[in-house]
């Protein structure tokens, strides 16, 4: 399917602040290891919509087989009215309808719509104390979703539905935070 945008930056920044950095270099050693020699990560991920198809339940006297996907009719914008959209109102039902038993499949092409775009910014940070020789500790604090943005799936786009147009899923997580721990050896 299309997905016109699909954007992940990644930044990786060495905080200037301990031994051998631009601040801090006359600090003690506890100080150092409390404070000096943390990295910040940050992924921002901006991606477009996801795609969704028309659709329609036939009643039974109307269904061809059980194979088929049925689309109904599209005779305007598919989505609401700039100013009207919301989760409970993104597709505008006036202008899908579900055809006639006697012409069974509608003109609603593939992937005629999208839902709202997803975007999300990761962060962390992370600093290594050395153990020995190659081997060391990673104490890592990490936040997914950080803004703690909805970022919403595509609507119900099933005409047949009572909740058709409607959005009532999250795309993603709402914001999680971690702490861990890595060693390396």
């Amino acid at each position: 399917y299309n997905h016109p945008l699909n954007n992940t930056t990644t930044v990786l920044f060495e905080l200037p602040f301990g031994r051998d950095r631009r601040w801090g270099g006359q600090w003690s050693r506890g100080m150092d290891l409390l404070a000096g020699g943390w990295r910040l990560t940050a992924v921002n991920t901006v991606t477009s919509g996801l795609p969704f198809n028309l659709t329609y339940t036939p009643s039974a006297a109307g269904s061809v087989s059980g194979a088929p996907t049925y689309r109904p009719n599209v005779t305007g914008d598919i989505y609401a009215p700039e100013g009207q959209q919301t989760v409970n109102n993104y597709l505008n039902a006036a202008n899908v309808t579900i055809p006639a038993i006697s012409t069974p499949f509608g003109n609603a092409p593939r992937n005629i719509g999208r839902g709202p775009a997803i975007a999300t910014l990761d962060l962390g940070l992370h600093k290594r104390f050395a153990v020995t020789g190659r081997s060391g500790l990673e104490v890592r604090i990490e936040s997914f979703n950080t803004l703690n943005r909805s970022n919403f799936n595509a609507p119900n786009s099933n005409r047949s539905a009572t909740n058709f147009g409607t959005i009532t899923m999250l795309a993603t997580q709402a914001r999680q935070i971690q702490l861990g721990l890595k060693f390396d050896f």
